[in-house]
C-alpha cells in the first residue's frame, strides 16, 4: 500500500537530511530535521492507529459472523415449535413470512400447467429481500415479537423459549453496533492518516517533495546528495 511504501520513504529521507548534519539547513521550520523527524513519529503512530483499529473492525466482523452462523436454520426450528403449538393459521403464517424474509426468498410458487405432470411444473422464487446483518436482524425480531405474543408457544428448551429468544436477538443486535462501532473508529483513523500524510499543512507528502527540491538546490541537481534522494519515491492516492 503507498501509505507504508510513504512512511518507509519518509523514514529513510530523514535519515539521510540528518545524516548531512550541517550541510543541511534548510531556513523552513517544516523542513528542518527537527520537524521532519516530529512528522515522522506522528505519521507512525497514525498508521499503528490505523492498524489497531482495522484489527478490531476485523475481529468484529469476524464475531458477528460466527454469531449470526446457524440463524436461519434456527429460525426455522422456532418456526416448526410454533407451529406445532396449535397456533391460529394466522399467527402461523406471519412467522413463516418471517423466516422467508430471513432465509431471503419468496415463497415458491409452482406454475400451473394441466398439460404437465405436477412433478414436472416449474416452481419460482425470487431473492428478494435483504440478507445484510441489519436486516436479518431485524426479520428475526419480527419473529421474535410474534412468537412472544403468542400464549400456546411455552417450549421448555431454554434456547428456544420466549426469554431466550429475546437474549438472543439482543446478542445480535449488541454485534451489529460493535461493527457499527468498529468502522466509525476505522474511518475516523484513516481519516487522521490521510490528513497528515497528504491533506494537512506541512504533510508528509508535500514536506518529502519541498526536501527533495531544497536538497537539489542545494547540493546540486548532479550530486550524489541529489540522487540519493531522488531514489526515493513518494505517491499520492487519486481521489
Amino acid at each position: 500500500m503507498s501509505h507504508v511504501k510513504n512512511l518507509q520513504a519518509f523514514g529513510k529521507l530523514t535519515g539521510i537530511c540528518t545524516g548531512y548534519g550541517g550541510q543541511y539547513n534548510p531556513g523552513q521550520q517544516n523542513l528542518q530535521v527537527n520537524a521532519m523527524t516530529t512528522l515522522l513519529n506522528s505519521a507512525q503512530q497514525a498508521m499503528q492507529a490505523v492498524n489497531e483499529a482495522q484489527t478490531f473492525y476485523d475481529n468484529a466482523t469476524n464475531n458477528r459472523k460466527l454469531g449470526f452462523k446457524g440463524i436461519r436454520r434456527f429460525s426455522s426450528n422456532v418456526n416448526s415449535i410454533l407451529k406445532a403449538s396449535g397456533v391460529h393459521e394466522l399467527t402461523r403464517s406471519d412467522a413463516s413470512s418471517s423466516v422467508r424474509k430471513i432465509w431471503g426468498v419468496r415463497k415458491t410458487q409452482r406454475k400451473a400447467n394441466a398439460q404437465i405432470k405436477p412433478e414436472d411444473q416449474k416452481t419460482t422464487s425470487s431473492f428478494i429481500y435483504r440478507t445484510n446483518y441489519a436486516s436479518l436482524a431485524n426479520y428475526f425480531a419480527q419473529l421474535v415479537s410474534t412468537v412472544s405474543a403468542e400464549p400456546k408457544y411455552r417450549p421448555n428448551e431454554p434456547e428456544y423459549s420466549v426469554e431466550g429468544l429475546k437474549q438472543k436477538l439482543a446478542a445480535l443486535h449488541e454485534l451489529n453496533e460493535i461493527v457499527a462501532q468498529a468502522e466509525i473508529n476505522l474511518t475516523n483513523a484513516r481519516r487522521i492518516r490521510d490528513e497528515l500524510f497528504y491533506a494537512g499543512e506541512n504533510n508528509l507528502f508535500s514536506t518529502a517533495m519541498a526536501v527533495k527540491q531544497y536538497v537539489r538546490g542545494v547540493f546540486g541537481y548532479k550530486s550524489s546528495q541529489h540522487l540519493e534522494t531522488q531514489r526515493l519515491h513518494f505517491t499520492k492516492p487519486k481521489w
